[in-house]
């Protein structure tokens, strides 16, 4: 089954670098040896699943490279030829022996590229074919996952072909003489391309799985527990920003009996960013990789929204306003679909005046409070709408706590139950000078 997730979504989590933007979160996970293995990383991170036995599969292979010292050699300039090699145009459809020695006469009185690139290519693929049945053989020595050991199998069952047991018995590759060559161009390039395609793509998803445990040796990242029964919930232990260096950490628990997390606080509080890190850990979850935590229990989900960098959309003439009710109304179409989704808002109808948000906040988080198939992640600064949810039982009330040291706010970022009531705006405000600002152009204009 496909995850339910929009491109609001993707751009609110940061996944892919896009515009003038410096940081992305596919940029930061991205420790792949290869550039096979990148663009394999992209493409897992583009196609988030909710089939729980996908994703466990996966999970336990990464798991699988996190605790056993079985690194492929993976050259990456090597790969690069190769599949350089791989694309060339003109692939022999039939092999003949006369014809090998003739293109090798003509090649001596008339050296090529595309003779040079043929042979390079042939023997950076001897080399790889090599290395990889070298480690096949170790893999087979531990006990292995259900993924790994069936593209093992499959892997053990291409060794097995005559070509390629030819191949591998060729001893003086650096020079191999012209019939070899042309035999050897034939194999790779047309009669088992299929099969040496999948043995580099294995390469690069191996890469990948590799990538993503130095992501948990390297990053303090953590394998999510994805639950195969029917229980509903998001259990996570010390979550933190992967994006933000020396990032607190938190706690959160979501369960059926209480699914709405609603989060009070003013602004700088760290609210936006505590709701893109839950949003960040259901989407890699859900991409079968670690996730930025040191405990995670979930519930496989059907999709994830996120509203918290609403743009105006100009070209249509719409507002900001207008736009946030257009988002709303398009999460409460997706959930009739996804009946257990994970939907973030981060300061609802921040585009209109106090009291329409107030009422309108409050509004919708009411009949969202009802859904109790979802999960819900709601912040707002408006405290008073709090006030009006209190006889509401299954809303977790929690604030982000900033202390007062000498008159000055201290932003902890740390999670507390209950609704905090602090305010820091005119505080900013005042801190920033904007009203002397304004009264020293005042004065300037009067004594001109």
């Amino acid at each position: 089954m496909v995850f339910s997730v929009d491109n609001q979504t993707i751009n609110d989590l940061e996944i892919f670098q896009s515009g003038k933007q410096k940081k992305s979160l596919s940029s930061f996970l991205d420790l792949t040896l290869t550039a096979g293995g990148s663009d394999r990383l992209y493409r897992m991170l583009n196609n988030p699943a909710c089939d729980t036995e996908i994703l466990n599969n996966r999970i336990a292979a990464i798991r699988f490279f996190t605790e056993n010292d079985l690194m492929l050699d993976t050259d990456s300039q090597m790969l690069d030829f190769i599949e350089h090699y791989l694309n060339q145009s003109d692939y022999p459809t039939k092999f003949s022996s006369l014809k090998a020695i003739e293109k090798s006469i003509r090649n001596k009185l008339k050296p090529s590229n595309e003779f040079y690139v043929k042979k390079r290519g042939i023997v950076y693929l001897i080399d790889f074919l090599d290395s990889w049945h070298r480690h096949i053989r170790k893999f087979e020595e531990i006990e292995s996952p259900g993924l790994i050991k069936k593209y093992n199998n499959d892997v053990l069952r291409l060794f097995n072909d005559p070509v390629f047991k030819e191949i591998l018995g060729y001893k003086n590759k650096n020079k191999i003489n012209p019939v070899a060559l042309e035999k050897f161009d034939h194999a790779f390039r047309y009669s088992h391309k299929a099969p040496l395609r999948f043995l580099l793509d294995v390469t690069y998803e191996y890469d990948v799985f590799q990538a993503m445990s130095r992501m948990v040796s390297e990053r303090d990242f953590c394998f999510p527990e994805i639950l195969t029964s029917q229980e509903e919930i998001l259990d996570i232990k010390g979550l933190f920003h992967p994006l933000i260096e020396q990032a607190i950490t938190n706690d959160v628990t979501l369960t059926s009996k209480s699914n709405l997390a609603f989060l009070t606080g003013p602004n700088m509080a760290g609210k936006s960013t505590f709701l893109k890190s839950i949003g960040i850990i259901a989407y890699l979850a859900h991409c079968g990789f670690p996730v930025p935590a040191k405990k995670v229990r979930i519930s496989t989900l059907s999709g994830l929204s996120t509203t918290i960098n609403i743009p105006d959309n100009l070209n249509l003439g719409y507002s900001h306003f207008y736009s946030e009710v257009l988002r709303i109304k398009k999460v409460a179409e997706s959930m009739k679909s996804n009946r257990n989704m994970l939907v973030i808002f981060d300061e609802l109808f921040r585009g209109t005046n106090v009291k329409d948000a107030l009422e309108g906040s409050l509004a919708v988080i009411s009949a969202f409070s009802q859904v109790k198939s979802c999960f819900f992640a709601i912040s707002t600064h408006i405290v008073e709408i709090a006030e009006r949810l209190t006889e509401k039982d299954n809303i977790l009330f929690c604030f982000l706590e900033i202390k007062s040291e000498n008159g000055m706010p201290v932003y902890t970022y740390k999670l507390k139950e209950g609704v905090t009531d602090t305010r820091l705006g005119m505080y900013i405000i005042q801190q920033e000078k904007i009203i002397e600002t304004i009264h020293a152009i005042t004065d300037k204009n009067q004594n001109q």
